[in-house]
């Protein structure tokens, strides 16, 4: 019985640890316009993404505000194949 309890412990830390460090692809809508930005993240939660970043040709930086979610949109299924 305890060897049991044991074995499942170690499974369940295992689990744990290879969940929490997987890479997690967030969908996330720019507030006020139609664009929809994927972005990739190795730790944390995609509800935690509020702002964008980045640097274009004509302007030096850019900051969108965002609302994210790690759902599978439907139109995933199409690209992932």
């Amino acid at each position: 019985m305890k060897r049991k309890v044991i074995i499942l412990s170690a499974l369940a830390a295992v689990v744990l640890a290879v969940g929490c460090s997987k890479q997690k692809t967030c969908r996330c809508a720019v507030i006020g316009t139609s664009k929809v930005r994927v972005i990739k993240i190795e730790s944390g939660e995609c509800e935690d993404l509020k702002l964008f970043t980045y640097h274009t040709p004509l302007d030096s930086l850019r900051v969108d505000s965002l609302v994210c979610t790690d759902f599978q949109f439907t139109i995933d299924s199409v690209y992932n194949k």
